[in-house]
């Protein structure tokens, strides 16, 4: 699967309240909340010249999670990295934090990548433009041969970012 974008790095996505933020109990997260406290997020990788690269693709390292976010009903911004599409809609994605994560560069560490789901598929207006999602985070860990991601969510909303 061919899912790679140059990258470029977004900062911290902190956009206006939504109609979603304002529903009460819905914990807005930064990607810094993703980390336990006292770890440094690793800045996005560089672009990589893949002509010295070994064959093989990079995996993702395994980083540690923060419990207490385990059950919460948050929102989080982020870039989807798509993994169940069809009739252009998606089922299942990988949040990324920064545009262009992917296995083509080394991904992100675990607690930087969130696997989320829906029950029912949802449609996006863009695949390479940032969303807010909104849903019941887990910790728990998603792993395929390339990524892993070490949160899940189960998707309620997912809305285009506002800047």
């Amino acid at each position: 699967m061919r899912w790679c974008l140059p990258v470029l790095v977004i900062g911290v996505l902190a956009g206006a309240a939504s109609a979603i933020e304002q529903g009460g109990d819905v914990r807005t997260l930064q990607w810094d909340d993703l980390l336990p406290a006292g770890e440094i997020p690793l800045p996005p990788p560089q672009v990589i010249d893949h002509s010295s690269v070994p064959l093989g693709l990079p995996q993702s390292v395994s980083a540690p999670t923060v419990p207490g976010l385990d059950g919460a009903l948050v929102r989080l911004p982020g870039f989807v990295v798509p993994l169940d599409v069809a009739e252009g809609k998606v089922s299942s994605f990988l949040l990324v934090p920064y545009y262009g994560a992917c296995i083509h560069q080394p991904p992100p560490p675990s607690n930087q990548i969130v696997h989320v789901s829906f029950d029912a598929p949802v449609e996006l207006e863009s695949m390479y433009a940032p969303v807010w999602v909104v849903g019941r985070m887990r910790v728990e860990t998603y792993s395929t041969a390339f990524v892993e991601a070490g949160y899940a969510l189960a998707g309620r909303e997912v809305e285009p970012y506002e800047y």
